[in-house]
């Protein structure tokens, strides 16, 4: 097994021009991915298996992601996730 390119901890450049299509991407997905329906609910259960992540759970981290790279778009402070 190779070691990976990028650990947890490590950065990539990424121009800052294309973290605000990223941050409108993902707002987008998250969006339409919480208002799925029951058979996307499920396809994406079969698909994640039973240890992987349910569909609300890729929800909520999309939405906590979309703010924070439109931030850093901005070049502002990192937004407090909305509850």
């Amino acid at each position: 097994m190779s070691a990976p390119l990028i650990d947890g901890d490590g950065y990539a450049a990424v121009p800052v021009a294309e973290l605000d299509a990223w941050a409108w991407m993902l707002s987008r997905l998250s969006d339409w991915l919480g208002h799925a329906g029951h058979d996307t609910v499920e396809d994406w259960a079969d698909f994640a298996g039973p240890c992987g992540l349910r569909l609300d759970q890729v929800v909520y981290v999309l939405s906590d992601w979309a703010p924070r790279m439109r931030a850093l778009a901005e070049a502002t402070t990192t937004p407090r996730r909305r509850r």
